[in-house]
């Protein structure tokens, strides 16, 4: 298990494609990194130091709530026996949908 990750090796593009926990263990190992390139060299490397930046950015929105939502959230009630209102037959189609779960992740 390697506990560090060096700004050598690769990195997620998208960090909010992962998961919550693999976002806290990217954060983990960048931290650890930044203390191992400070005890040995004096200093932090350019690209440690951006992925750190980046991963806050990340949890700092995370921590932020929920956000618009391009996907329609589902009814989990297990009920879909609900009609859409007379004179309106598209009625939760369109696409947008403010508040609740923020957007899906993988």
């Amino acid at each position: 298990m390697n506990s560090r990750i060096s700004p050598e090796e690769p990195f997620p593009a998208d960090l909010g494609r992962l998961r919550d926990q693999d976002v806290e263990v990217l954060n983990s190992k960048v931290h650890r990194e930044i203390d191992h390139e400070f005890t040995t060299t004096g200093e932090i490397d350019a690209e440690t130091a951006f992925r750190k930046d980046e991963l806050a950015d990340e949890l700092d929105d995370r921590d932020a709530g929920p956000r618009l939502s391009l996907v329609p959230q589902q009814d989990d009630s297990g009920d879909d026996t609900e009609e859409a209102p007379a004179g309106n037959d598209d009625a939760g189609e369109s696409g947008l949908h403010a508040g609740g779960h923020g957007q899906a992740r993988s």
